[in-house]
């Protein structure tokens, strides 16, 4: 089995819209016995929003898909916490179950990430970020360690959004393969029926004196939903389903589990999520 087996093409994430609302109300009172004219309490001036949103996902998808590639076999269990101020900085958190099998007995995958992101009055829009993904059990492939940090940089305008992406360590602790890359091209777009989103994507993998280059493309549907609850609906959910096919397939070995499962095959994952 080549050891590089685990290597990591992870997708995104993934998990799932929501934030709770809180109302307040002021109201005045009258003895009995007081005179009819009643004296009107002033509402205390309403507390000024922070600058910041903290928001919260988890979901569970019957694959994890990342650039074509199922990192887990079978169901995942994913989720996060996201940190975004009003001037364009943010921060996050993000973790999901993988396939031992393909992560040299990793069983989790973290993703600690941080950027700046801002839409242009046009309409153009920027994204720049830093992601470092981090396995806590610190199964090595060889000897070195599989964590790896990758940089990003993404314009979007209107419906499409283009993203380089470039791994600044070796390739998932593969000696000797700094500055793999991947490019996505992806389109978004809400539909006239049904509140459905439509997305697709194509991207490709250079992994860099290695043998895993590669293409994929996704195509998929999704829709927000709520839940009854007492008094008012739980919101934030959103379920979809997506298919995931590869094409330019390098060495096929390249992606094959340490149980001989073909990683990269097509896919059809379902998913449910919630961000609150």
């Amino acid at each position: 089995m080549n050891s590089l087996v685990w290597i990591k093409n992870r997708h995104v994430v993934s998990a799932l819209c929501a934030a709770p609302i809180l109302f307040s109300c002021a109201y005045a009172s009258a003895e009995a016995a007081a005179p009819a004219a009643v004296e009107a309490v002033a509402a205390a001036p309403a507390e000024p929003a922070p600058p910041y949103t903290l928001s919260f996902n988890l979901g569970l998808y019957s694959n994890y898909m990342f650039r074509g590639v199922a990192l887990s076999d079978g169901p995942a269990l994913q989720g996060g916490i996201d940190w975004v101020h009003s001037s364009g900085f943010y921060l996050g958190t993000w973790f999901s179950t993988i396939d031992p099998d393909y992560a040299v007995g990793n069983h989790q995958e973290v993703d600690l990430y941080g950027g700046y992101a801002y839409t242009f009055e046009n309409g153009l829009g920027v994204n720049f970020m830093g992601n470092y993904y981090w396995y806590p059990e610190n199964r090595k492939a060889d000897g070195k360690s599989i964590d790896s940090f990758e940089v990003s940089a993404a314009i979007s305008y209107k419906l499409l959004t283009y993203t380089y992406y470039n791994v600044l360590t070796d390739y998932y602790g593969a000696r000797d393969s700094k500055n793999a890359d991947y490019h996505e091209l992806k389109v978004n777009q809400k539909l006239p029926i049904g509140d459905l989103n439509f997305m697709a994507k194509v991207g490709y993998q250079n992994t860099r004196n290695l043998a895993g280059d590669q293409g994929d493309y996704a195509i998929g549907l999704n829709r927000d939903f709520s839940l009854p609850g007492a008094g008012k609906p739980i919101e934030g959910f959103n379920a979809g389903v997506i298919f995931t096919d590869t094409f330019n397939v390098e060495d096929q070995e390249f992606y094959k589990s340490s149980s001989d499962r073909d990683v990269n095959d097509k896919k059809l994952t379902f998913y449910v999520k919630r961000t609150w």
